[in-house]
């Protein structure tokens, strides 16, 4: 080969080189810059000057997710701020609500499926639906999680909801690992089974008259 073959060459090797590397250079500064204004967006989300807006709120995640959607974390803040301010309304913005933090429950939940936040949601809307679906999800969860007192004492609460005391007292044995997270589960299933058979009794007493 030439010498000055050799130059095309090499002059060709370097202009496909540089042209890669301005490709990756602006490719990675518009991703720095959609994520930064994503975080900015998060951020007033949580701590701007509308943060109790619960609409203003769910616009800003909705813009961030579109912006950098490997962050969790808006569809955490979203579902949460959605389902927990459900109550404040009612009729169709109270369906509204409750649609928007199903619908960010399950996107976060693709992103990262145990997250405890997301599993927890996730399992209130499974709870409206059916009841053992709710203890399978989290039970599923728990047997992942194992050594986390809290998932025990949560499966436990939602067992003696559900009138399954005898499952709810083996759920409460893994808690005792922690003495006042276990006796505040242990109240909870307490108050459950008193309710439990109180509607029992005023079954009975009613069928009698």
């Amino acid at each position: 080969m030439k010498a000055y073959d050799r130059i095309r060459v090499d002059q060709w090797f370097l202009t496909v080189v540089g042209a890669v590397l301005l490709v990756l250079s602006v490719a990675g500064a518009v991703f720095a810059a959609r994520a930064a204004v994503a975080s900015r967006l998060s951020f007033q989300a949580q701590f701007g000057s509308g943060c109790d807006d619960v609409e203003q709120v769910l616009d800003h995640c909705r813009i961030a997710y579109s912006l950098y959607p490997h962050n969790y974390y808006f569809s955490i803040y979203a579902a949460e701020m959605a389902y927990y301010r459900a109550p404040e309304v009612q009729g169709r913005i109270r369906a509204h609500r409750l649609r928007q933090a199903s619908l960010w429950c399950d996107r976060g939940l693709k992103q990262n499926h145990y997250k405890s936040q997301l599993r927890r949601l996730k399992t209130r809307f499974l709870w409206e639906e059916s009841p053992e679906k709710a203890i399978a999800y989290w039970r599923d969860y728990t047997e992942w999680h194992f050594w986390e007192p809290f998932n025990h004492a949560t499966l436990a609460e939602l067992q003696a909801r559900a009138g399954e005391f005898e499952e709810a007292e083996k759920s409460l044995e893994w808690v005792k690992v922690d003495p006042g997270a276990h006796e505040a589960a242990r109240r909870i299933v307490q108050r459950e089974k008193d309710a439990w058979d109180d509607a029992v009794k005023g079954g009975a007493e009613e069928w009698g008259e």
